[in-house]
């Protein structure tokens, strides 16, 4: 409870210090609107309805300042209400295709980029989406962004990921769909990577990972993202026996690897459940899912 007070109080405090710093003028929830949820509700929906977009592009620093000052209300806001304030953003910005670059740009840096301030892949997709489909864009401007939403779209989570070949040490095809046990780790990592080394070496000696995989509830995939070298090869000798084994060299066509080594958890059916995942958490999970304390 005192953190949310808090919380409220700065958040409070900032917006009537800022009144006479803002670039435009931010909205004021009602007094009647008491909680955080409430107010911060009402501070990502109404937030842009003082701002003239047609000449707030004019100096741009200033507005990627009212930027990450939106974004700062979105993780204390309902999804449902942050959505729909970003597609009413975008729905303005469509007809202007110079400005609705520079806004995917600055969405870029504030919500996606190693330096966002609050990292949201699921509240960056729209903005890529918008530039990447908007065809009065230059290609190669646009071609970013394609990507960006591309391997977004495919590895966010709740997404099912697409079915992929991979090359076997052994020079077999195999299909990602080939894999049916209820839970599949996928491990993206290069044999010259010393932290995907380390993540080996973990995973190969954690006690409850190895019992997931003996009583054929867990996958691991170790994937190689490039071709099949016989010098991979040779390397891919020393990996657990126990695990799956494969390179692709398309594996950053599809998948978003902004940080290496590259944990995904998915479902039976192929569904993302966590991305970019921390090992120690994906160590904590099975550490759950095998003593029966979670599903």
């Amino acid at each position: 409870m005192k953190r949310l007070f808090y919380t409220i109080l700065i958040m409070a405090s900032a917006l009537v210090a800022a009144k006479a710093e803002n670039y435009f003028p931010y909205p004021e929830p009602p007094a009647h609107l008491v909680t955080l949820g409430e107010r911060t509700n009402y501070l990502v929906e109404h937030f842009w309805d003082r701002c003239d977009l047609k000449s707030a592009f004019s100096a741009r620093a200033k507005l990627e300042g009212a930027f990450r000052d939106y974004v700062s209300f979105m993780p204390y806001a309902q999804a449902d209400t942050v959505h729909m304030s970003i597609d009413a953003l975008l729905d303005r910005m469509k007809k202007d295709p110079k400005h609705l670059l520079i806004l995917g740009e600055i969405a870029e840096k504030t919500l996606y980029s190693d330096s966002a301030e609050v990292l949201s892949d699921e509240n960056y997709l729209p903005f890529a989406k918008a530039v990447a489909s908007n065809k009065k864009i230059p290609a190669a401007s646009r071609a970013r962004f394609e990507h960006q939403a591309k391997v977004l779209e495919n590895t966010q989570v709740g997404a099912t990921m697409a079915d992929f070949v991979y090359e076997t040490p052994a020079g077999d095809k195999q299909s990602f769909y080939s894999i049916s046990t209820p839970y599949t780790l996928l491990f993206i990592n290069d044999p010259d990577c010393e932290d995907c080394a380390l993540t080996r070496v973990r995973l190969a000696a954690d006690y409850y990972t190895q019992q997931l995989i003996n009583d054929g509830r867990l996958t691991i995939l170790s994937i190689y993202p490039d071709e099949a070298t016989a010098e991979w090869r040779s390397e891919a000798t020393a990996y657990p026996s126990n695990w799956k084994v494969g390179a692709w060299p398309d594996t950053d066509d599809w998948v978003d690897m902004r940080y290496p080594p590259v944990l995904y958890f998915l479902d039976k059916d192929h569904k993302v459940v966590g991305k970019n995942l921390r090992l120690e958490n994906v160590l904590y999970t099975f550490s759950l899912l095998q003593q029966g304390l979670a599903e």
